[in-house]
């Protein structure tokens, strides 16, 4: 693999946007570093609120657990996580992607 191409689907790998942004693509890169960054921050407001709620539950065993985070919170959290999935998959693939055919264009501008 060449190293035009290595560097921006190693960076997508990393921080997703970085690839786009070192394939050229400021606008798409900063949009994907954005989203990220609000997911991140919608699932640790999440999880520090639940976090907070269950310390003030006394400890009653499994019910007061249940109580405390609903099948609505798990499936927020759940939401958030594929959402991050799908968008750094998105984000791999596309610096990758956009790597290997600026490789390509090149030679393919003589013709």
């Amino acid at each position: 693999m060449k190293k035009s191409i290595a560097a921006p689907l190693c960076s997508g790998l990393v921080i997703p946007g970085l690839g786009q942004i070192l394939n050229r693509q400021l606008k798409k890169g900063l949009l994907l570093l954005g989203l990220v960054f609000v997911l991140f921050v919608a699932g640790a407001v999440k999880l520090a609120f639940l976090v907070k709620a269950m310390a003030k539950v006394p400890d009653l065993g499994e019910a007061s657990r249940q109580a405390v985070i609903s099948p609505g919170d798990l499936l927020f959290l759940a939401g958030v996580l594929g959402a991050f999935a799908l968008l750094w998959l998105y984000a791999v693939v596309d610096a990758f992607w956009v790597a290997f055919q600026a490789e390509r264009s090149p030679g393919d501008e003589n013709e």
